[in-house]
């Protein structure tokens, strides 16, 4: 069992034009509307990969009814606390002229102390059925930035591997409670090290150094370069084959997955990294914020190109 925790999922809408453009009038070609947050899409990831995994987080009100049930169609258990508040929507506006997306990303919460401490038994009472707990995403109004290094804390105490993707001081804080991974992109990386990191070599650098912090594995993940993985005796970059991008949406989601499952298969880092980059170029293949279809997977993982440094 591979369980994530989304403290701040989202209902993602996303909304398809041809050439934005702002301030004007903008015809819309489509809509979907998907469950959202890092730690569901890692589960959406896990299921298409054929991993047991259940999803952990907060959902309220009409949208975290829809969350509910988007992931139970697509047979993925959930274990949500509900809140008093309205799961948050977040908007992404694609362009099929090929430019990058602008999304538009509410806060989400407040959420309040007696809702925490019903996650916080939920993460108790699967932390001891699970191999790893997938820690990923932002934080809701009313939860301190530390809440990741107690939750991490716990989950561990259970048995439970730990894997964090975050950002800023809550990437910070939770790094305290030493979980067996982390998945920073290269611009969270550079936030965390305080400096540029323009070379692959520098990128490996600062993975290593955060090695030496106690954290067993530090993933880095670079868009189209790839990504580098680092433990204390290994370093690897892997580059996937070049896709046809249509929408990176949830792809750094589908490497963490990719990576967590090969991890509770007993793979090799390599192997590892592999396999996580083959599932997140097949969701930047896919469009919107769908994930990668197996077979994508399957037909790009041996192509992924592996260089020890």
């Amino acid at each position: 069992m591979i369980a994530t925790v989304t403290l701040n999922p989202a209902l993602d809408k996303t909304v398809f034009v041809e050439g934005l453009q702002v301030g004007d009038t903008n015809r819309v070609r489509k809509v979907e509307l998907d469950a959202g947050g890092k730690g569901i899409n890692a589960s959406r990831m896990l299921a298409v990969l054929g991993e047991e995994t259940i999803a952990l987080g907060f959902v309220g009100g009409r949208a975290g009814r829809f969350i509910t049930s988007d992931l139970a169609e697509e047979g993925i258990p959930t274990d949500f606390v509900q809140t008093r508040v309205e799961t948050r929507t977040n908007v992404a506006i694609e362009d099929l002229n090929g430019n990058p997306p602008t999304t538009l990303n509410e806060k989400g919460g407040p959420i309040l102390p007696e809702e925490l401490e019903q996650l916080k038994e939920k993460i108790k009472y699967w932390a001891g059925r699970s191999r790893i707990m997938i820690f990923a995403g932002s934080i809701p109004q009313g939860i301190d930035t530390g809440i990741y290094r107690d939750l991490i804390a716990m989950a561990q105490k259970e048995g439970a591997q730990a894997i964090l993707d975050a950002d800023g001081e809550p990437l910070i804080l939770g790094i305290e409670s030493h979980p067996v991974m982390i998945k920073p992109n290269r611009a969270e990386a550079e936030r965390i090290c305080g400096k540029k990191l323009t070379a692959t070599e520098d990128v490996a650098e600062a993975a290593k150094n955060r090695v030496q912090q106690g954290v067993e594995i530090v993933v880095v993940s670079m868009g189209k370069h790839g990504a580098v993985a680092a433990t204390k005796d290994e370093v690897w970059h892997a580059v996937p084959p070049s896709v046809e991008t249509i929408s990176t949406i949830g792809s750094g989601d589908s490497m963490v997955a990719g990576i967590a499952a090969a991890i509770a298969r007993g793979e090799t880092l390599a192997q590892a990294l592999a396999l996580g980059s083959a599932a997140g170029a097949a969701t930047a293949m896919s469009s919107g914020v769908e994930m990668g279809k197996r077979a994508d997977i399957d037909r790009l993982l041996p192509n992924v190109i592996l260089k020890r440094m």
